[in-house]
């Protein structure tokens, strides 16, 4: 699966939706998004802060492409998040928020593969992502995608506080691996 301008997503119980890249115009929408997340949601995905400066700044490295960020929409309503951060490097890193409502529907799976290859398309080596340790579910579409655990790091949130996050590799590239030092949200 590769994004053309926008993608359809079919979930499991036939809802529809669309995953287009965010523009500078979409800065309230995913403000609006965060807002939406239940605290469990929350503690589950929050890559970086959603302060309007921090939602400016994501969005125009999305638009310059330096990052790859797609929104996922029901109707005009944000209900999901992902990107490829360093989309410019041989291993970008991953990310997917999902409103709850959404969870479990197969749409996280859709995004997986969409993300994927894109990455293949633009010839990266392979992908990287970090998930709370708490997230079995997450953890386990990831590893039913093909990334490999591979060990255990330190990622500041959100927030700004720090937490151990297990962290894991999709090799696109056979013989590639995930590069070493600290995550860290691009802005």
């Amino acid at each position: 699966m590769q994004l053309h301008d926008t993608s359809i997503l079919i979930a499991r119980n036939g809802k529809r939706f669309v995953a287009r890249r965010l523009t500078l115009a979409d800065g309230k929408t995913l403000q609006a998004f965060n807002t939406s997340l239940s605290p469990e949601s929350e503690h589950r995905f929050r890559p970086h802060a959603y302060d309007e400066a921090t939602v400016q700044m994501v969005l125009e490295r999305s638009e310059a492409g330096e990052d790859l960020t797609l929104g996922v929409f029901e109707g005009a309503r944000q209900v999901g998040y992902c990107f490829l951060w360093y989309f410019t490097r041989a291993v970008p890193l991953l990310g997917i928020g999902l409103a709850d409502e959404c969870q479990g529907i197969g749409i996280g799976r859709q995004l997986m593969e969409l993300l994927i290859g894109e990455a293949r398309a633009a010839g990266r080596d392979g992908i990287e992502l970090t998930t709370m340790m708490q997230n079995h579910n997450a953890y386990a579409l990831y590893e039913k995608t093909g990334f490999i655990y591979h060990g255990d790091v330190e990622n500041l949130q959100g927030d700004g506080s720090i937490v151990v996050e297990r962290a894991m590799y999709y090799a696109i590239v056979p013989g590639s691996h995930p590069p070493k030092g600290a995550h860290a949200p691009p802005v």
